[in-house]
Formats: structure tokens, C-alpha cells, sequence
């Protein structure tokens, strides 16, 4: 039995033999044996009492490659120092250090910062790191381990602090022009305020029932007022609009894996896309089949011109993983009457199986203008006839298969 399980036992035992014995030495080792393991259980079980390790970003979004400082703080609130200590704080395995190499973890996809040191009563120590992720996405800061032990060393402790942070990496951005797209019109004139579409939230006036209008159409107070049926005028469109449509998929079956660099290209381009839209003025949405971190819906944000809307897009696009939540088309059909009439959608995608060329032929027969997005030589225009297919990238390459 180790010493650190025993030694109130062991130390007892001495002290017993000690006097039975009639020496002193021997009882003088137990009392020092109960002394010493009486003070480095107390230390040991306070060693954490009152110390906090903290850590905050300097932001919480950034793009590809740039710097993010990480500040850490290692602090001692209480007259009980900690002779020596350990922390580890997990990173995202696509994070680097300016100037530092990162240690290896057993748990897949994290690595470690570490510092060693002690730190005396009401001591603090500071540290700030320069992070750079080299991959858009979701990444996490944390959790932490901390050890210490009591000044003999005897009851070592570990704290773990399983507070985790993230920081979300935004896909590259390309001027439309280096995707071989138009910089100012790359999709064509927009539509103006068009009476063909309109507006239900904006109610222009009243008018007389006609056959065929819908029940939802009709003013009843209106009508109770007149004693006859009046229907709802509405404003057409106020903003031109357009809606964004992502398909993660890059191969027909999800077991045969994912083609990284094609999943890469389809997020940027739609990102490229979404910048173009907000910095002209457009209400821009968003439509994909993956999800938001711990949510099972497919990413949907509806076209609006919100300061926020453009950073809320990016970030969607950001977290997209190659998992999905089911085909772009199934999240097409689900949407249904709720795509502003009239708008511009852009698909995006480096593969159009038929259920998807299907839903893009019916949007565009519902009188959309539906352009496509192709981000990899798969796309055939021949099964979206009347669409307008362009490749967004002036060269495609077959990338390898990621399972």
C-alpha cells in the first residue's frame, strides 16, 4: 500500500511501537510521518481552492490565416502557493502558434498548449498567444487540465476544466472576377419593382373582389364595413433579393466519401457570393443542407438586408461540415411557398443529380431567374435547360476522395 494511502496508519503504528519499545526515535518518525502527511493532505485537498485558469479571444470570428490573440491567466486568490503546477489547454488540431510548436494529444483532433511553473501566494501568471487557423470552420479553445500537489509532493491533484470555447473561421473570399464571373453585373439586370410579384407583409390599398382571388387576400373588416367583398392590394417587392443555394454533396452516395477540395471551392464561392450581394445593396439568403452546430435543421436564413445578415451567412458557411442533413432538393421542397416571389437564386454546387436539376427546373418555371453555380466540371447544363450554368473557377482539377 503506497504511503499517500497509509500514512496515518503507518504514522500511528510507529508512535504504538515507539512507546511500547521505550524509544523515542521510533515514536519521534511516527509523529513526524502523522506531521508531515497531516499538512500535505490539508495542502492537497486547498492546493486548488480559490484558482482560477482563464483564457479569452481576442475575437470570435476571423478569416483563414489571420492572427487571434489567446490570452491565458493563471491566478492564486488565497496565502496557500502551489509549489509547482501544469496546465494544458486543448486547440483545434488546425490551429497554430506564432513561434511555438503545439504537443500532441490522445484525443483525436485537439492538441495542447503547456506550461509548467509555481506560483506563490496571491500570485498571477499571464500568458497571450497568437493564434492562426489554416481551415474555415467551427473550432474549439479548450477543455483544460491543471495539476498541482502539495509541497512534499506527496497527493498530487489534477483539476479539469471542461469549459470550451470556439472560434469561427470564415471560408476564403475571391472577387467575382478571379471565379471568371463579371464583377458588376454577374448576374445579369436585376428586376425592378415588378407588379407580378408582390409583397404580402406591404398592403398598397383595397379593391373590389375579383374571381379567383384567394381567401387570405380578403379585408373582412373592410368588406363588413362596405357590405361588399374587398380584397388586399399589396406593393410588390420593396428590395431586390437574392437567395443563395448550397449543395454540400460531392459525390451521389454520402458512404463513398467527400472531395474536400470541391466542398472547399462550393463554400467560398457562395461566400464570394454573399459579399458581392450585401456590398450591392441586396437582401441575401441562405439555403443549404447542413446544419448549425448541435442542431438538426438544414442552414436557412431568410433573404434580409440586416447589418448582421452578412457576418450570420458567413458564419453559416463557416460551420459546414461534410455530413448533411439529407439533398439539397428535399431542403427545396420543404421551403416551398416561403422563397420570396421573384427572386434571384443562385445555386451553388459541384454536383446536380436529377432530384436537385429537377427542383432548379421547377423554381425557374415558377418565374424565378435561377442562375447556377457549377464548382467542378460534373455540372451538365444539358440536364438544366433554359438555366444559365457557369463555372465558377476559370480551371477545374479531380481532387482526391476523402472518406
Amino acid at each position: 500500500m503506497p504511503f499517500r494511502d497509509a500514512w496515518l496508519l503507518v504514522g500511528g503504528l510507529l508512535v504504538v511501537i515507539g512507546f511500547g519499545a521505550a524509544e523515542p526515535v521510533i515514536s519521534a518518525v511516527g509523529f513526524v510521518i502523522i506531521l508531515v502527511g497531516g499538512v500535505s493532505r490539508y495542502w492537497s485537498r486547498h492546493v486548488f481552492d480559490r484558482v482560477s485558469l482563464t483564457r479569452k479571444l481576442g475575437e470570435r470570428r476571423t478569416f483563414i490565416d489571420e492572427a487571434v490573440s489567446l490570452d491565458v491567466a493563471l491566478e492564486n486568490r488565497k496565502p496557500l502557493p502551489l509549489p509547482w503546477y501544469q496546465w494544458r489547454l486543448g486547440l483545434g488540431e488546425s490551429f497554430r502558434m506564432d513561434g511555438e510548436g503545439l504537443t500532441a494529444s490522445a484525443v483525436p483532433g485537439l492538441s495542447y498548449i503547456v506550461r509548467r511553473g509555481a506560483l506563490s501566494w496571491y500570485g498571477r501568471h499571464d500568458w497571450r498567444f497568437q493564434l492562426r487557423s489554416g481551415e474555415r470552420g467551427y473550432h474549439q479553445v479548450g477543455p483544460a487540465t491543471l495539476r498541482s500537489s502539495d509541497i512534499f509532493g506527496v497527493f498530487p491533484r489534477i483539476h479539469e476544466d471542461e469549459q470550451v470555447q470556439h472560434l469561427v473561421v470564415f471560408p476564403h473570399v475571391f472577387p467575382l472576377e478571379e471565379l471568371g464571373l463579371p464583377a458588376e453585373r454577374p448576374f445579369g439586370e436585376f428586376r425592378g419593382r415588378n407588379r407580378m410579384f408582390e409583397d404580402p407583409l406591404r398592403v398598397a390599398g383595397l379593391r373590389d373582389y375579383r374571381p379567383g382571388d384567394s381567401l387570405r387576400r380578403i379585408d373582412w373588416k373592410a368588406t363588413a364595413r362596405r357590405g361588399d367583398l374587398q380584397s388586399r392590394v399589396y406593393e410588390p417587392p420593396a428590395t431586390q433579393q437574392l437567395y443563395l443555394l448550397v449543395n454540400i454533396d460531392t459525390m451521389e452516395k454520402a458512404w463513398e466519401g467527400y472531395l474536400k477540395d470541391e466542398l472547399e471551392l462550393t463554400v467560398s464561392v457562395a461566400a464570394s457570393v454573399a459579399v458581392w450581394a450585401a456590398g450591392s445593396k441586396l437582401a441575401v439568403g441562405i439555403l443549404a443542407n447542413g446544419s448549425f452546430p448541435g442542431s438538426d435543421r438544414p442552414i436557412r436564413l431568410a433573404p434580409s438586408r440586416s447589418r448582421d445578415q452578412l457576418t450570420r451567412i458567413l458564419e453559416a458557411l463557416a460551420v459546414i461540415q461534410p455530413l448533411t442533413l439529407g439533398d439539397l432538393a428535399g431542403a427545396i421542397h420543404r421551403e416551398g411557398g416561403r422563397m420570396p416571389a421573384g427572386s434571384t437564386i443562385v445555386v451553388v454546387a459541384s454536383l446536380v443529380p436529377e432530384p436537385l436539376a429537377a427542383a432548379v427546373r421547377r423554381l425557374a418555371a415558377e418565374g424565378h431567374e435561377v442562375f447556377v453555380l457549377a464548382t467542378s466540371s460534373r455540372v451538365d447544363p444539358s440536364h438544366l435547360p433554359g438555366i444559365s450554368v457557369r463555372a465558377a473557377g476559370k480551371e477545374f482539377s479531380r481532387p482526391k476522395v476523402t472518406a
